[in-house]
């Protein structure tokens, strides 16, 4: 029997897990015309604040960020998810090609190794991503799940990806193969990366954000990739072969974040 067909937003949310995983990675602006999908540990926490700042500055008024619940609270968040939109509208947004659709992609190295230390090593022992992974492969939680062991049980175990959505691809998170993207920026050159698409958003210059500035905090765990040493670097690249599959394609068609005319 054939699947009956579905429509485009629910194409993305079944790949990126569910509504509420997307409706809590999922930022966007019906006035402005911008949808961004966030994957953890790749230059999140910059872009949505960056986003919010701009959406506020655009709005007349200053918006101070004291502490990273101001950007992952979604409930009260200045920028909405579908879910505070309506499902309908996110769909109207997703097939309208003049709202931009933005994401930033990361190293797999770099990245997993950002995830392990936030949420997998033993000094995270009861951190909520750690126990639900610990459950669902039956390891009591005091049993030390080292960097090397979470990538070859991603390459083992069914199932494992979509656990937690700090494990999952970058290419699902983002649902890369659905969406029509206009801008693709590179986790590693977002400095110069993140500005371009702000003018192309809000028509002038907004301010940044930077939470190792701001707060004194590295939610995006920069330099740990150096730490990494070679066995487990390509167990690695054999978990994520897919993302960095999708990182060539997106290096090829993105050059400068924007999509290739």
């Amino acid at each position: 029997m054939l699947e009956p067909e579905i429509s485009l937003a629910e194409a993305v949310t079944k790949m990126i897990g569910a509504r509420a995983r997307l409706n809590y990675f999922t930022y966007l602006d019906e006035d402005l015309g911008f949808i961004y999908f966030a994957v953890p540990m790749v230059a999140n926490a910059r872009t949505a604040g960056s986003l919010v700042k701009g959406v506020a500055q655009v709005d007349g008024y200053t918006f101070d960020i004291p502490n990273m619940k101001t950007i992952f609270n979604r409930k009260e968040g200045l920028i909405p998810n579908p879910a505070q939109v309506g499902f309908e509208t996110f769909e109207q947004m997703l097939d309208d090609e003049s709202v931009v659709k933005l994401a930033f992609v990361r190293d797999p190295v770099e990245r997993f190794s950002a995830v392990y230390r936030n949420h997998f090593s033993i000094n995270t022992k009861h951190g909520a991503q750690r126990v639900k992974l610990f459950e669902h492969l039956g390891m009591p939680l005091d049993e030390n799940l080292s960097i090397l062991d979470l990538a070859e049980v991603l390459t083992e175990e069914d199932g494992i990806y979509e656990v937690s959505p700090q494990l999952m691809l970058q290419r699902h998170m983002i649902a890369y193969d659905l969406v029509e993207y206009d801008f693709i920026g590179r986790h590693e050159r977002w400095e110069e990366d993140f500005p371009k698409i702000a003018m192309e958003i809000f028509g002038c210059e907004t301010p940044l954000f930077d939470p190792t500035e701001t707060l004194n905090k590295d939610p995006e765990g920069t330099k740990l990739a150096a730490n990494v040493n070679e066995e487990t670097r390509r167990a690695i690249e054999v978990a994520y072969a897919q993302d960095y599959e999708m990182i060539a394609e997106i290096e090829e068609l993105f050059p400068d974040g924007f999509a290739a005319d």
